[in-house]
């Protein structure tokens, strides 16, 4: 396991290596312990398997990462143990993913990631935070990575159209005279400002599950106004994390005025990539659709 010291806690390090063979033993706080899992298979096609944790003050990040650790060779078959120490008092989105660590030009869209507590909370802007402090450490950070870039955190598929508690729903229903093929894949993202790198939701659809039309659903919006709806079908799914290219089909939709996502309620949307068109259907009740 290595650990990158950041700032100038690098600096301090290497000064008591001058003087002692000893680091000073960290504060009680201004750390971060958990458990990473993957249960997938990429690391049988990685020459050399490394798994990286590390620390953003947003995500997905506007700057580079605060402090990261690289565990080489992980045990994958069990919860993979990290600690992060040295950590400046903040709060932190924690992120996780599988490297090949020979080959660092590989595509992060196609490498197993995630975050704490999942890969959909890790997206909103307001929560999935770790607060560090100097006095007591944040222990049980545990979370799982998933393929395609944490895509396909079960969390990015829900079930139901019911909105977890406090929560809003977005009921998008796609529609495209396009065949998908297994290459393909379908990407939704919901902003609360825009322009922005920053989704507040982001979900995508490999192709070997897409058929139109396509109902996407995320049920643990983050109550408030929302700015724009980017919907694109990903041609052999090579536009990465930019925007897609006149191959595919999508629509970027501003809405006219500030789209509001009420706590508890239903927001239905059909968005037609033949037509570029994106129309809000309807709002309902949460219990209009059975639910509790």
């Amino acid at each position: 396991m290595r650990q990158r010291p950041i700032g100038p806690v690098a600096i301090l390090a290497l000064a008591c290596c001058a003087c002692t063979s000893q680091y000073p033993t960290p504060a009680a706080g201004d750390r971060i312990s958990g458990h990473v899992s993957y249960r997938g298979s990429a690391q049988l096609t990685m020459k050399r398997p490394g798994l990286r944790v590390l620390l953003f003050v947003d995500f997905p990040p506007s700057g580079g990462e605060l402090a990261m650790v690289l565990i080489d060779s992980p045990n994958l078959a069990a919860d993979v143990p990290y600690a992060i120490n040295w950590i400046t008092p903040y709060k932190y989105k924690v992120v996780g993913q599988l490297i090949d660590i020979d080959a660092p030009d590989a595509d992060p869209t196609q490498l197993p990631a995630g975050g704490y507590p999942d890969f959909c909370t890790l997206l909103h802007p307001d929560e999935g935070f770790v607060n560090v402090t100097d006095g007591v450490p944040n222990t049980g950070i545990d979370f799982a990575l998933y393929d395609q870039a944490g895509a396909l955190d079960p969390c990015s598929m829900p079930v139901t159209v019911c909105p977890s508690p406090g929560k809003a729903t977005m009921n998008l229903v796609v529609q495209s005279s396009r065949i998908p093929t297994s290459n393909d894949q379908l990407r939704v993202a919901l902003f609360q400002t825009f322009p922005s790198m920053s989704p507040t939701s982001s979900r995508m659809v490999p192709g070997a599950s897409l058929a139109f039309p396509k109902t996407v659903i995320d049920n643990g919006l983050p109550a408030g106004d929302y700015a724009a709806l980017y919907v694109c079908f990903d041609v052999n799914s090579d536009s990465g994390m930019g925007l897609c290219t006149a191959e595919d089909a999508f629509v970027l939709h501003m809405f006219p005025a500030p789209m509001g996502f009420p706590a508890d309620k239903i927001v239905n949307l059909v968005a037609d990539l033949d037509a570029s068109t994106v129309v809000v259907t309807s709002i309902d009740e949460s219990a209009t659709d059975g639910c509790p």
